[in-house]
């Protein structure tokens, strides 16, 4: 009796001592939570990269110092250009536009005489709305948001810094965390390997298919943009990564208002240019280069995708374009081992 009381004392005392520890660790390490699943996920997508790379120089560190050169130099450096671009206009519109009395009496919908032909009830609605206040609310939104997401600081720079340092670890140290998740798992290390390469093969599929995709259209919508005269080309064409994941639509959602606004702001053949320039360069590559990128490698309904990026986006910021579908594919994972009969067979509990 002795021994099996001192034994449940032991592991409470286990039980306990760990949570208190993992919760302190957790308040350690929670900052920077998002940075370590950022990294993380970036190690996932340029593994093959650094395997290629260290095949030729036999040497991890030095395959890896090189990688995370290519990262700073072809994506974080362009991004933070990009980024300080987008803010600046962000801030240049909504000053020579909010701040303009004469521009916003032009959207001053209540003369329009499509609302004198409204029921009277809802024609009240609409004229007891003052549409300057609209205007400020929504400018002051996009200015306060958008500019404090494209925005550069401190922090954001101390952040990327310690990204780049957990990038290091997770691609030189990725067999030994890969051995220890194995370990560590009470599943069937067969079933591990199931979920792992299911979760690798959607966050490349996403990065390589949508991601890619959606930025080169992007890339050629602000080409567009900038040459038909938009003001902030850069603004427009940053929310195509966006649209580009809604189907059907897509491009049309961004694109059609730009091109109705050079037409209504005097400008015919701009918004005919810039349409022929949608259809043409933007819609080729949503049709043709899309199905030769992303084929199936996500095996996801568009509908899901779009759901998890739009969600993962608020939830996690810029990094939840990725990690929403990816969480959404280990969702699914977990389903079909559920339908599988996982926890009829004790698989969970069983390792290989």
């Amino acid at each position: 009796m002795q021994t099996v009381s001192h034994t449940v004392i032991a592991r409470w005392f286990f039980l306990i001592l760990s949570t208190v520890i993992i919760y302190l660790y957790w308040q350690i390490i929670s900052p920077y939570v998002i940075v370590l699943i950022t990294a993380a996920i970036a190690a996932v997508i340029l593994t093959p990269i650094e395997k290629f790379i260290r095949s030729k120089v036999k040497n991890p560190k030095v395959s890896t110092v090189l990688v995370l050169l290519l990262v700073l130099v072809a994506i974080i450096g362009p991004l933070v250009a990009i980024g300080t671009a987008i803010a600046h206009q962000v801030n240049e519109i909504a000053s020579q536009t909010v701040a303009n009395p004469d521009w916003k009496l032009a959207f001053d919908y209540r003369n329009l005489d499509i609302v004198d032909r409204l029921p009277q009830s809802l024609r009240d609605q609409i004229l007891a709305q003052d549409p300057n206040v609209l205007i400020d609310a929504v400018f002051g939104w996009i200015q306060a948001n958008i500019g404090a997401l494209f925005s550069s600081g401190a922090e954001a720079v101390f952040k990327t810094f310690i990204f780049f340092v957990c990038l290091f670890f997770f691609l030189v140290d990725r067999e030994k965390i890969y051995k220890e998740m194995l370990e560590l798992s009470p599943l069937k290390d067969v079933v591990d390997r199931s979920i792992v390469t299911r979760m690798v093969e959607t966050v490349r599929g996403v990065v390589f298919g949508a991601l890619i995709v959606a930025t080169l259209q992007s890339i050629v919508a602000a080409i567009g943009l900038t040459i038909f005269g938009v003001p902030g080309a850069l603004i427009w064409a940053s929310l195509i990564i966006i649209s580009a994941q809604i189907p059907v639509l897509g491009n049309a959602i961004v694109m059609g208002p730009a091109v109705i606004y050079l037409y209504l702001s005097g400008h015919e053949m701009a918004a005919f240019g810039l349409m022929i320039w949608s259809l043409t360069a933007v819609g080729l590559i949503d049709n043709f280069l899309s199905p030769l990128i992303v084929g199936k490698r996500t095996r996801m309904h568009a509908l899901l995708i779009l759901l998890s990026i739009l969600g993962g986006i608020e939830y996690f910021g810029p990094i939840g374009f990725i990690l929403g579908p990816t969480l959404l594919a280990a969702l699914l994972v977990v389903i079909e081992l559920y339908k599988a009969g996982i926890i009829e067979n004790g698989s969970s509990v069983t390792s290989a």
